[in-house]
C-alpha cells in the first residue's frame, strides 16, 4: 500500500481550499467596505443635524423673518432674534454649503468640507388663526468625499414663531 494523496485528491483539496478562502476575502471587503459606508452616514447626518440645529436657534427668539417674503420659497433665510445685538441672523448656500451671517458680516460656513449641501429651501408660512408665522426648511447634505461609499440625508423641519 501507498502512503499520501493522489494528484486527483490533492486538486480537490487546492479546489476548496481556492474557493473557502474566496468566500472568506469577500465577506473580509465587504466587513471593510461596511464600515467605510457606516463612518461616511455618520459624519453626513452628523453634519446635516448641526446645521438644522444652528437654524432652530436663530429661530428660537425671533420676532421676524426677513427673507423669505409670505407664501414664498427661497433659498435665503433672514430673522431677526429678540433683544440680540447681531440682527439680522442670514443663512444661505454658498460653495456648496450652508453659510451662516451676522449683522451683516462675513459669511461663516457652517458645514466641513467632508459634506455638500445639495438644497437648502426655506418657505414662509403666514399666520393662519392663532397660529404663528413660521418656515417650512428642506435641507439636503451629501458626502463630498468620492473615495468613500456614498451617503446623503434629507432634513426637514417647520418652525413657527412664538
Amino acid at each position: 500500500m501507498r502512503k499520501g494523496f493522489t494528484l486527483i485528491e490533492t486538486i480537490i483539496y487546492i479546489a476548496l481550499f481556492s474557493l473557502v478562502t474566496s468566500f472568506v476575502m469577500v465577506i473580509f471587503y465587504q466587513m471593510l467596505g461596511g464600515r467605510d459606508q457606516h463612518r461616511n452616514r455618520v459624519e453626513v447626518d452628523g453634519e446635516a443635524n448641526f446645521m438644522m440645529q444652528k437654524i432652530v436657534w436663530a429661530m428660537t427668539g425671533a420676532t421676524a423673518i426677513n427673507s423669505p417674503l409670505v407664501n414664498v420659497t427661497g433659498t435665503l433665510l433672514s430673522v431677526n432674534k429678540f433683544n440680540y445685538g447681531q440682527n439680522p441672523i442670514v443663512f444661505d448656500r454658498g460653495a456648496n454649503n450652508l453659510r451662516i451671517s451676522k449683522a451683516s458680516s462675513t459669511p461663516a460656513l457652517l458645514g466641513s468640507g467632508r459634506v455638500f449641501v445639495n438644497e437648502f429651501t426655506v418657505e414662509h408660512l403666514p399666520a393662519i388663526q392663532s397660529a404663528p408665522e413660521g418656515v417650512r426648511i428642506t435641507l439636503v447634505v451629501s458626502s463630498a468625499d468620492i473615495t468613500r461609499p456614498a451617503a446623503s440625508t434629507t432634513l426637514k423641519n417647520t418652525i413657527y414663531l412664538r
